[in-house]
């Protein structure tokens, strides 16, 4: 059994997701120590007194043991608490091509200078024009394949036609948790099919003391909102250091 004194600190929040940002600027207020683990790629500008921040890539060594691989080495630190915050990513669609003209959807401001764009779902092709986007047709057709072409871009469908754009937004596209850095394994834990992780009401993953929020969960992701999320996490976390001090 461990106890509060015997650890660094009282909660560790590993992951970028927005969700961690902000349950650590809630923990910080009820909670003196606590450590943030953020991705070098992703590291949030939002300041938070009291909050102790490191950069690099978080895995599980014990259920309260995080090894933090930074620019400088290997770090190892021990919690009470664990939240995952790692968030979600985009998982490319197969016909998807490394091009500037070819966007997932919260990158399409970058193509404010072209014309002509297709707007790509899962069964359908949206074709907009114009600074306003006006919707100039619906394409009930999946996309199978693309290729430039003198300065365009060439989208294949399913139906065995072909359209020529000005440039391609990926609109609806599949949502995957960033687990598998993790080494979730250490702890018991297994992410689900689409890298996601399974929670109880508190929000508190099959492993005792290590919670989820934000994109990265499956189920109850869907039950509330975040700040709903923050307010469960908070509240079982500190209903069980009140629980420790009365025993």
């Amino acid at each position: 059994m461990f106890y509060e004194s015997e650890y660094e600190y009282d909660i560790a929040i590993l992951g970028n997701d927005p969700a961690g940002v902000k349950f650590a600027q809630r923990a910080c207020h009820e909670i003196a120590r606590v450590v943030l683990i953020e991705e070098a790629r992703y590291v949030s500008e939002q300041s938070v007194a009291g909050l102790t921040r490191l950069v690099g890539t978080a895995r599980f060594e014990t259920e309260h043991k995080i090894i933090c691989e930074t620019e400088q080495g290997s770090l190892s630190l021990t919690a009470q608490q664990i939240v995952i915050a790692t968030g979600s990513s985009a998982v490319s669609p197969r016909w998807m091509i490394e091009h500037p003209q070819v966007v997932f959807a919260e990158n399409k401001n970058s193509l404010e200078q072209f014309d002509c764009l297709a707007i790509a779902n899962k069964d359908s092709v949206k074709l907009v024009s114009g600074k306003d986007r006006i919707l100039e047709e619906v394409i009930a057709s999946g996309i199978i394949g693309l290729s430039e072409e003198q300065g365009q871009i060439r989208i294949f469908l399913d139906s065995g036609k072909s359209i020529l754009v000005d440039a391609v937004v990926a609109g609806q596209v599949e949502q995957r948790g960033c687990t598998s850095s993790l080494n979730l394994e250490a702890v018991g834990l297994f992410a689900d099919d689409r890298g996601c992780l399974w929670c109880n009401d508190n929000y508190e993953t099959w492993a005792t003391g290590i919670y989820a929020i934000g994109n990265v969960v499956g189920y109850p992701s869907t039950e509330c909102t975040i700040k709903k999320q923050i307010e469960i996490v908070m509240n079982s976390i500190l209903a069980l250091r009140t629980a420790s001090v009365c025993v």
